[in-house]
């Protein structure tokens, strides 16, 4: 990921988000009637220009919603166009300075240009011995977030754009150590909240990631690492353990939804 992470502007119901290189886009294509009646850019106002600083295709177009916000790794968006976002930093990024404040930011376009005039950091900071973290998600009127070794949520305000209320923790105890300690996550309608855990190792080896060192066989790293771990989302104060294994053998599911 690249440390000038950017953002995402609110987008329209034919868009699509993506990473790349730590740059949060929304491209967005235009429709039929736009590109050959219209002329190529027609009624895209703001993306007219440099499609913030990236090549895309013919009929596609990007802008800048928000810059400089850390190392931004998943974002979720509420139904009144407030965007949050959770950062990382730590070992993971050679231990650099995060941008001061909390690492979860809301963002919101309050005034429709496709910018983000309101930007505001909350949750715990670098002081607080926090590192951040990937995985946030949107559920029945909480922010769910994961922060260090742990699953937690906010209330979501009702009048302004970030949670002034202290965190609840969902899930604690998630492993930390190796090479992924990130935890990604996904809310399904049922109120199941499935954690990813990735492995400790490249590949179950006993000397990690060096030449012609075989995997050990059985892989005793399973029963705790590279796979999906079930929780209740409307339940707090659960642990981690082996028994909430979900699905094993995925080295690292990053792109839960």
């Amino acid at each position: 990921m690249n440390p000038h992470a950017r953002c995402v502007r609110e987008w329209p119901a034919n868009a699509v988000a993506i990473f790349l290189s730590g740059l949060l886009l929304t491209i967005g294509a235009r429709s039929h009637a736009q590109a050959t009646d219209q002329g190529p850019t027609a009624g895209w106002g703001a993306c007219a220009g440099d499609n913030g600083g990236v090549t895309l295709s013919p009929g596609f177009c990007a802008t800048i919603f928000a810059d400089k916000l850390g190392h931004a790794r998943h974002l979720a968006v509420a139904p009144n166009g407030v965007v949050y976002v959770n950062t990382w930093s730590g070992r993971y990024y050679h231990n650099d300075t995060p941008p001061p404040g909390g690492f979860l930011i809301a963002l919101q376009d309050s005034k429709g240009d496709g910018r983000a005039d309101k930007i505001v950091r909350f949750g715990p900071t670098k002081a607080d011995g926090n590192a951040g973290g990937t995985g946030v998600k949107l559920y029945n009127g909480y922010l769910y977030a994961e922060t260090n070794d742990r699953i937690v949520r906010y209330k979501l305000p009702t009048d302004r754009i970030d949670p002034t209320g202290a965190s609840e923790t969902v899930v604690s105890g998630l492993p930390l150590t190796g090479d992924h300690p990130m935890h990604p996550i996904a809310i399904d309608p049922e109120g199941n909240l499935y954690v990813d855990l990735g492995s400790a190792t490249n590949s179950c080896q006993s000397q990690n990631r060096m030449p012609n060192v075989p995997g050990n066989n059985p892989c005793t790293e399973l029963e705790t690492r590279a796979g999906t771990w079930r929780y209740d989302a409307n339940r707090l104060d659960q642990h981690f353990s082996p028994a909430e294994r979900f699905v094993t053998g995925l080295r690292n599911g990053e792109g839960l939804v």
